[in-house]
């Protein structure tokens, strides 16, 4: 009888941990991509320079090689997979902000299994997290 309740009990516990395993993944991935957003555009204001972060579905490359930095560029890579194994992120783009902190804008949206959350950067380069949502 102990057995049988235990199994009922996980039937619904295991879809729900799963589900907030997702959010979580996706939150510190947003967190953390937020964070070298911000710090892109400060990086680029301080060195009076540009600074590029560089897409791809699995990771980004902070302050990637454009062929404008040269030897001075960081290009640390991050792999999304860190955060969660079904980790994507789209579109795959280059985000660069000027020495004047102005970026090309847009939004970046990272996702994991059914759960995503999504960063919009303005045209003065300031970045923005969304509320985490359910994949459409």
């Amino acid at each position: 009888m102990v057995i049988a309740i235990a199994g009922v009990m996980l039937t619904f516990a295991v879809p729900a941990f799963s589900s907030w395993q997702e959010s979580q993944a996706v939150k510190n991935a947003q967190r953390t991509l937020l964070g070298r957003i911000k710090q892109a555009r400060m990086l680029a204001l301080a060195e009076n320079r540009s600074v590029s972060i560089t897409f791809t579905p699995t990771s980004y490359v902070f302050d990637a090689d454009t062929g404008t930095c040269g030897a001075i560029c960081r290009k640390e890579q991050t792999k999304l997979s860190q955060f969660s194994s079904q980790m994507s992120l789209r579109p795959t783009t280059t985000r660069t902000f000027t020495s004047r902190g102005t970026a090309n804008f847009g939004r970046l949206t990272l996702t994991a299994g059914s759960t995503q959350g999504q960063i919009t950067i303005n045209i003065i380069g300031r970045g923005y997290a969304s509320p985490l949502g359910k994949v459409p």
